[in-house]
């Protein structure tokens, strides 16, 4: 499985691009970029689909250009879906960010499992962002989006979001084991295991 990182936008939240043999998977895309267009363009013999971690505008402004442009199907949480078109929950409006208002083709619960390709994915919810956020685990491989951080962890003071659900959140993380590489939407990769040592926030869990 190989790993791409794309800081996008002025607010560089991370963008991943994941490649196996048959499989070409797109995390978090908060602009248009024609290196995600080639990347998903190059891939039309494999699986693909674009998987978006939560709603803010950051996350998922890119996405529906990027479907129209390659006909690739967008994923989300099912709580946090019906926010992709509302600009004063996705923080477009306050941001100056303009997002086209979209919907997902597929919504996602809390473990559920979708194969792509040869890849496997689990939605693990970890509300506390927002209300719905989904963090994706493949392999041993975690796209945590805005709840894990290096060494951080996500704000809880925009509309959805809340530090106890953000906490235990994290707590269901925590037990996916040491070695477990995270793959935040902001900042470079951590471990869970890393986390646990050093991570000041989570002293108390």
């Amino acid at each position: 499985m190989k790993i791409e990182r794309l800081p996008l936008g002025h607010i560089a939240a991370n963008c991943y691009m994941i490649s196996t043999e048959n499989s070409a998977v797109v995390i978090d895309c908060g602009t248009y970029s024609d290196s995600i267009f080639d990347f998903l363009d190059k891939s039309k013999d494999k699986e693909r689909l674009i998987l978006l971690t939560h709603m803010h505008f950051d996350h998922i402004g890119g996405a529906p250009k990027l479907r129209e442009k390659t006909g690739v199907k967008i994923a989300v949480g099912e709580i946090d879906a019906p926010y992709l078109k509302n600009p004063e929950f996705n923080l477009s409006n306050r941001f100056h960010a303009h997002v086209e208002p979209f919907e997902a083709d597929i919504k996602l619960t809390d473990g559920q499992e979708i194969k792509i390709g040869d890849i496997t994915v689990k939605a693990i919810k970890t509300s506390g962002h927002t209300k719905g956020g989904m963090c994706y685990l493949a392999e041993d491989n975690l796209f945590s989006g805005d709840t894990l951080f290096f060494e951080t962890v996500g704000a809880t003071d925009f509309e959805g979001g809340n530090m106890r659900e953000l906490i235990n959140s994290i707590k269901k993380l925590l037990q996916l084991g040491d070695n477990v590489k995270v793959f935040p939407g902001h900042g470079e990769a951590t471990t869970i295991g890393h986390e646990k040592r050093y991570n000041m926030f989570l002293g108390n869990i």
